[in-house]
Parts: structure tokens; C-alpha cells; sequence
């Protein structure tokens, strides 16, 4: 059961996608001033979670690999999921785990299930992880293959990754033209110290959400960004200006290897900013509309129990 919540809580997240605001290469080069084509998006695996060389991976933990965006969508490459992630027991060499272990041509074949759902393939082994194992991954992409590592620790996930407060949220105007923000938009700033993890710290991803605002109806994810040591997270979005005519609320949620979410701790579970003025501050009832929390939060409840059909009808033909 707790691989299923984590494959539905992770894999809604992955459907949520990010929202983002920039300037269409071709108004760039119109303007003669910016060139924002770049170099085309190999197609492949991005990421992966666990993260390569990760120790003490929770048993229960399911295995992700993000793809480059729209891989399995219209017009993308796809391709057929049971055969592009491929999990390995790696051989031991001694008493204690070590990736070292894990060489080309060697290990035991890992059973399990996969499914596409957004973005991202999850793996569930049929059985959990053997404890202080050595694992070896493969995720295949049409461009390139991922590879990755990782030792298992002795217990199942101990409970969600500890979020505290929200520090500051920062509103800067942008002044000159930029591939992922137009002249005039402002760029919000949200600072806060990483979630305290039970499992590997590379396992836990942050998730920026925009509660309110103009035209903002439900929570938007703005922004997702992997642990990093560090002493403060940074996460960021541009906001048209069009849309900063009030105050505008964001929280911030720490999602587990094994699909534990916890929010920002601070009053209300949210923090707002005046875009234009900068300023800096905790909602009160006069600012955030009764409900919104329970109506954000309920969104993302909605959204989990969609895929979590999903997830049941893979469970089945398993």
C-alpha cells in the first residue's frame, strides 16, 4: 500500500507540470536582440530518483526517471515503457553495500511494474528492495541511455520529510529581455531551508505552488527543484505583469522518495507578496478568501485520486 501512495502522490505531481512564462524564440529573434532557439532537447531520461549513488534507500521506495518534456506526449517519441527501464540486483563483494559492486553484464534481473504517467516512467518491484542491496538502473531514451546506482537501507520510509518556513518570498521587475522571462515581468523569489529527511536527501523534491492570484483559481505549480546541500533552497518563476495587479501566495511542498508530502509550516500554510511593492507577508483573512487553503489542497486531492485509478488498474494486471 505505501508504494501505491507514493507512485499516486509523485505521479500527480508529474501530471501537473510546470507552468512557466517566456518569450517565444521567434519574438526574440524578431527583436534582433536575443536568440532563445538554443540547442534541441535530447531525448532521454533527465533524472531519476533515487538519485545515482544514493544509500540507504527505503524499501518501499519506487523507482522514477523523468524524460525531457513531452516524451510520451503527442507528436513525442514514446515507446513502450516495459522495456525502457530495467532494474538489476547488483552482486556482492562484502559485508556492507557499495555501487562499486555493480559493473556492466552483471546483476540479477529486478521484476516489476512500469507505468507512464506524465513525464515520468515509474517502477514498482513486484517485492521490496532487498535490504543493504546494491541496485544498478537503466532508463533508455530515444537519444540516450541514463544509468544509475543506488544502495537500499534496512527499513521502510520512517515518515515524511520535515518541512519548516517559508524565509522570504522576494519580487524583482525584470528590466531586460531574457529566454525565460519577458521585459516587465517579475521574477518571484521564494527562499527557505531544506526539509529534514529521513532517507537519502536526493530523494526529496520541492514543489512551488501559486495559491493566489489573478486568474488563479487553484493552486499552479511554478516550480520543482531536487535537495541540494545547501543552507537555503532558492526557487524562483516569472510572473506576467499582467497578472501582478494583487498580491499574489505561494506555498512550498517536500515530496519523500516513498510520495510523503509535507507543507510549509507557516501561518495559514502560505505566503503572499505584493509584486510591484516587494513586500513581504503572512495572509490573514482579509487577504486569502475564506477556503482557499481547503480548496487548493482539495485540487490536489482530486488530482491524486485520477491517478489513483491508474495506479489501482496497474496493480491488477500485475
Amino acid at each position: 500500500m505505501t508504494r501505491l501512495r507514493a507512485a499516486v502522490v509523485l505521479a500527480c505531481c508529474s501530471l501537473l507540470g510546470v507552468a512557466s512564462f517566456g518569450v517565444t524564440p521567434a519574438a526574440a529573434q524578431d527583436g534582433g536582440a536575443l536568440d532563445c532557439d538554443g540547442e534541441p532537447v535530447a531525448r532521454q531520461a533527465v533524472e531519476v530518483f533515487p538519485a545515482d549513488n544514493a544509500n540507504g534507500v527505503s524499501l518501499d521506495a519506487p523507482v522514477r526517471a523523468r524524460y525531457s518534456p513531452g516524451y510520451f506526449g503527442p507528436g513525442g517519441p514514446g515507446g513502450d515503457p516495459t522495456t525502457m527501464i530495467t532494474l538489476l540486483r547488483c552482486p556482492s563483494s562484502g559485508a556492507s553495500c557499495s555501487t562499486l559492486d555493480c559493473v556492466d553484464g552483471e546483476g540479477e534481473f529486478v521484476p516489476g511494474r512500469v507505468q507512464v504517467l506524465g513525464d515520468e516512467l515509474i517502477f514498482v518491484p513486484d517485492v521490496d528492495w532487498q535490504s543493504g542491496t546494491a541496485y544498478r538502473g537503466i532508463a533508455r531514451g530515444v537519444d540516450a541511455t541514463l544509468e544509475f546506482t543506488f544502495c537500499t537501507g534496512t527499513s521502510d520510509d520512517a515518515g515524511p520529510a520535515e518541512l519548516g518556513t517559508i524565509n522570504s518570498v522576494t519580487s524583482t521587475i525584470v528590466d531586460e529581455e531574457r529566454c525565460d522571462a519577458p521585459r516587465g515581468s517579475y521574477r518571484i523569489s521564494v527562499f527557505f531551508p531544506p526539509a529534514t529527511e529521513f532517507g537519502p536527501p536526493g530523494s526529496v523534491e520541492y514543489l512551488l505552488f501559486q495559491t493566489r492570484g489573478t486568474g488563479i483559481d487553484g493552486p499552479v505549480l511554478r516550480d520543482r527543484v531536487r535537495n541540494f546541500a545547501t543552507d537555503e533552497i532558492p526557487m524562483a518563476f516569472a510572473l506576467p505583469p499582467e497578472q501582478a495587479t494583487s498580491p499574489i501566495c505561494v506555498t512550498v511542498a517536500a515530496v519523500d522518495g516513498v510520495g510523503n508530502v509535507d507543507y510549509a509550516d507557516n501561518e495559514g500554510g502560505e505566503v503572499c507578496v505584493d509584486p510591484v511593492q516587494g513586500n513581504f507577508f503572512e495572509p490573514l483573512c482579509s487577504v486569502s478568501a475564506p477556503g482557499t487553503r481547503a480548496r487548493w489542497t482539495l485540487v490536489l486531492a482530486a488530482a491524486g485520486f485520477i491517478v489513483f485509478l491508474i495506479v489501482i488498474r496497474l496493480r491488477a494486471r500485475g
